[in-house]
């Protein structure tokens, strides 16, 4: 055979893959298990696979199959080639739709919710779930890190960004137990204006601070604040336990022992919000998201 008459427009996906399984195994019966094919039909092929290439690339002998010199030359390319077309095969295949959520804090109820009911309508959808908080979910949101972010109403939006209402739940006032204000038939806001309040960190979720001080001033005060913050709202309820402060939580926010919830008279609540890309207003998997927490805005407004 004559290298110059070897014709690539021969050689397709199946005669690479029984080139290389033979190469791997340097012996025509057991690649030819591996292949679930023939010997006689791996024969053919391998012949076939040289009259496309024009050198034979195995030597065969009665002691066994060897590469030749021209087939330890094939191989890498051949790896290399049956590489190549899997990844164009991968990258045109259908890819399942993605979405990319910021939750605030992974204690908080009404995103675990939403996102449940999400995955149970939507089976496929390959959801990636973080909790930085609203500052950050902005700023990945812009640089197309981050699809939406759970966030209160009064989060800035800015001209690309859109905030759109999704709930609202009611909020209580959370003392530790046998505290003062600790009561049946509820407590005006007002009667803790002499409380220490515990409030997030402005990176974390500055409208719920935000929410917070308008409420307490509105209520006729300027409350005192805890001088430290925490990493989540759990660890914040611990601190009311120990007597440190008192803090205004959402109502669906599981309590730890120690701490008492207090309806407030009248009462509050909070409004949910999500935030997003002005310009993916179309896209599907977010109408999905907005979709999943319509359904359970209304069990949360009456929680």
């Amino acid at each position: 055979m004559n290298p110059g008459e070897g014709r690539a427009d021969g050689i397709d996906l199946r005669l690479l893959r029984y080139f290389l399984t033979l190469a791997e195994e340097l012996h025509f019966t057991r690649a030819a298990q591996r292949l679930f094919v023939s010997q006689p039909a791996l024969s053919n092929q391998i012949q076939r696979l040289e009259r496309a290439v024009g050198v034979p690339l195995f030597a065969r002998s009665a002691r066994g199959v060897a590469l030749t010199a021209a087939g330890h030359g094939f191989l890498p390319y051949a790896q290399q080639a049956l590489a190549a077309l899997k990844a164009g095969l991968a990258a045109a295949a259908p890819q399942p739709p993605a979405l990319r959520v910021d939750v605030l804090d992974a204690e908080l109820s009404l995103p675990r919710e939403v996102l449940k009911r999400l995955r149970a309508a939507h089976h496929g959808l390959q959801l990636t779930v973080t909790a930085e908080g609203s500052v950050s979910q902005r700023r990945r949101i812009l640089a197309g890190d981050l699809d939406a972010g759970f966030c209160g109403l009064g989060a800035p939006a800015g001209e690309a960004l859109t905030v759109q209402p999704i709930a609202t739940e009611p909020v209580d006032l959370i003392v530790a137990t046998g505290h003062r204000l600790a009561r049946d038939g509820g407590v005006a806001l007002s009667e803790a204006a002499n409380e220490v309040f515990y409030l997030p960190h402005d990176a974390l979720a500055p409208e719920w601070r935000e929410f917070v001080l308008n409420e307490c001033r509105r209520a006729g005060f300027e409350p005192a604040l805890y001088p430290m913050t925490t990493a989540s709202a759990a660890s914040a309820l611990d601190l009311v336990a120990e007597g440190e402060c008192v803090t205004l939580s959402l109502r669906s926010t599981a309590l730890p022992e120690g701490t008492e919830r207090l309806r407030l008279v009248p009462g509050l609540t909070y409004p949910w919000a999500m935030v997003r890309h002005r310009d993916r207003g179309g896209d599907a998997a977010l109408g999905w998201l907005i979709e999943a927490a319509s359904t359970v805005g209304p069990a949360y407004a009456g929680s």
